[in-house]
C-alpha cells in the first residue's frame, strides 16, 4: 500500500511540476499565487523523482492542494486524476 502511495505522489507532483512549467512558473511564482513557500513547491516537486526517493517530510494538505489547483487555473480533480499513469 505505501509504494502505491508513494506513486500516487510521484504522479500528483510530475503534474505539479508540468502544470507549473506549462504556465511559465517559477516555484517562486507559483508559491506567491498559491499563498505557500516556495520549500512547498519544491519538497512535492522533488518527490517526483524515481522510486525510492524519499517522501516529502510532510503530506500536501487538501487546503494546498486547492491552492495550487487555483493558482494554476485547474480543478483539483485534474492534479489527483491519475488515469494518464
Amino acid at each position: 500500500m505505501e509504494e502505491a502511495l508513494d506513486a500516487r505522489l510521484r504522479a500528483l507532483a510530475t503534474r505539479v511540476r508540468r502544470l507549473r512549467r506549462d504556465r511559465d512558473l517559477s516555484q517562486a511564482d507559483l508559491a506567491d499565487r498559491a499563498g505557500v513557500s516556495r520549500s512547498v513547491i519544491a519538497e512535492l516537486e522533488r518527490s517526483r523523482l524515481a522510486q525510492g526517493s524519499p517522501r516529502p517530510t510532510r503530506n500536501i494538505t487538501l487546503d494546498t492542494l486547492f491552492r495550487l489547483a487555483e493558482a494554476m487555473g485547474v480543478h483539483p480533480a485534474e492534479l489527483l486524476d491519475d488515469r494518464d499513469q
